[in-house]
């Protein structure tokens, strides 16, 4: 009884540090999506406000890099 209320428990846990939180932020339209033990970055950064150019692309951070502040990447 106590051996499937762990497994049951660890399966909650698991499933809880794998759903993501999406956020966007004001620099373009660069959203996050982080999760205890994952960052992926979807970029759309203004780099140039005169010139309009961009930074694009996607990056994945896994544990424990994914805690950083979006300006330290």
């Amino acid at each position: 009884m106590k051996k499937k209320r762990l497994i049951i428990l660890m399966a909650i846990i698991l499933i809880i540090s794998l759903i993501p939180i999406p956020m966007t932020a004001e620099d373009g339209g660069t959203k996050t999506y982080t999760a205890v033990l994952y960052k992926i970055i979807v970029w759309h950064k203004i780099i140039d406000d005169n010139s309009g150019d961009y930074k694009t692309g996607t990056e994945i951070y896994f544990f424990p890099n994914n805690f950083k502040n979006l300006n330290d990447y």
